[in-house]
C-alpha cells in the first residue's frame, strides 16, 4: 500500500453506543490503490503472463520479449520490483480461440494465480526503411481474466503501433543490411512495447479515510495498538487487537474485530478483512461495518 503522511487526527466520541468507558476513534488517511484504466483492480492479487508461439521466428521473438516487458512493468507497480510474475509459453494450435474463457480459466488453474494475461500471436509487419530509421508495424492482442472479479469475464485489448530502429542518416549500408539489423532488434523494441502495453493495467491512486477505534483509559493494548495504527504498522497493531478478542465486554470485543478488519484490508488482505467484519457484525449489527465493507469490495473488485 502506498502511504502518504497522516493529515491529522479527528477524535470522535460517542461514535458507538455510550458505555462506562466510551469508545473513541481517529482517522487514518492512506492513499489507496484503485482500479486501473482497464477497469480491473489488481491490487493484492497474484498474476501470471502467458504468450502464444506460432513457429514464426520474428513473431515469437516479439511475443516473448513483449510478455517479459509487460510482466516487469506490473512487478514494478504492484510488487515493488520483485520478480513474482510467472511467464508461460503456449504453442499455437489450429483453430484455437485464445480469447475463450475456458482457455484463460485453464491458465488460472495451471498457474495457481488470481489473474492471467495472455498475449495472442502478434502481427509483425514488413520493415519500412527511411532516411534515418527502419519502422516495423505490429498489432498485438492481450486477453486478461481476473478470477476474483465479480463480472467473471475475459477482457480483450488490441494495440496497433510500430517499432523504430534508428541509424545515422549518413550511414552507407544496404537496405537489406538495415532490415536485417532492425529484425535482430525486435526483442529489445518489443520489451519496450510490452512495458507500454502494461500502462492500461497500472494502479490509480486516491486518498481515502478509515476509522480506528480505541478506548481511552481501558486496557493498555488499546492505546498501544492505536499508536501502531497511527504509524501504519498494521501487522503489529493487529497483534495487539488480537489480545483484546477475549474481552468479556461484547462491545470491546466487536471493536477489536473491526480494527483487525481495517488492519487486514490496509495490509492487502481484503478477503480476510471481510471475515473479521462478519465477526464484528455478529456482536454489533448495524454498526460501522457497512461503509468499510463497501470500500473493501470496491477497492478489491469483489
Amino acid at each position: 500500500m502506498k502511504i502518504t503522511s497522516l493529515k491529522g487526527i479527528a477524535l470522535a466520541s460517542a461514535l458507538l453506543a455510550l458505555a462506562s468507558c466510551a469508545p473513541q476513534a481517529f482517522l487514518v488517511r492512506p492513499e489507496m490503490r484503485g482500479a486501473s484504466k482497464s477497469g480491473l483492480n489488481l491490487g493484492g492479487k497474484s498474476m501470471a503472463v502467458a504468450y502464444v508461439t506460432s513457429g514464426d521466428k520474428h513473431n515469437d521473438a516479439f511475443n516473448a520479449s513483449a510478455a517479459a516487458g509487460f510482466a516487469t512493468r506490473l512487478e514494478e507497480d504492484y510488487f515493488g520490483g520483485g520478480q513474482v510474475i510467472d511467464i508461460f509459453r503456449m504453442q499455437s494450435a489450429p483453430g484455437a480461440d485464445y480469447s475463450a474463457k475456458d482457455t484463460l480459466v485453464n491458465l488460472v488453474l495451471d498457474s495457481g494465480k488470481d489473474v492471467v494475461f495472455l498475449f495472442d500471436v502478434p502481427e509483425v509487419g514488413s520493415p519500412a526503411v527511411g532516411e534515418s530509421n527502419v519502422v516495423i508495424p505490429f498489432t498485438t492482442k492481450v486477453y486478461v481474466y481476473d478470477s476474483m472479479n465479480k463480472d467473471d469475464k475475459v477482457l480483450g485489448f488490441t494495440g496497433s503501433k510500430s517499432m523504430t530502429y534508428d541509424f545515422p542518416k549518413d550511414r552507407k549500408s544496404s537496405r537489406d543490411q538495415l532490415v536485417k539489423e532492425s529484425l535482430e532488434e525486435i526483442p529489445r523494441m518489443a520489451d519496450k512495447a510490452g512495458r507500454l502495453a502494461a500502462n492500461t493495467f497500472l494502479s490509480t491512486w486516491k486518498e481515502d479515510f478509515f476509522y480506528v477505534i480505541y478506548y481511552e483509559g481501558a486496557e493498555k493494548a488499546w492505546n498501544e495498538a492505536a499508536n501502531l495504527a497511527y504509524s501504519f504498522k498494521w501487522d503489529q497493531a493487529i497483534e495487539k487487537w488480537f489480545t483484546l478478542l477475549d474481552n468479556k465486554n461484547a462491545e470491546k470485543k466487536a471493536c477489536a474485530a473491526y480494527n483487525i478488519a481495517v488492519g487486514c484490508f490496509l495490509s492487502g488482505q481484503p478477503s480476510l478483512a471481510l471475515e473479521w467484519l462478519d465477526r464484528y457484525e455478529k456482536d454489533m449489527p448495524g454498526g460501522l461495518d457497512k461503509d468499510l465493507r463497501r470500500k473493501i469490495k470496491e477497492y478489491a473488485g469483489i
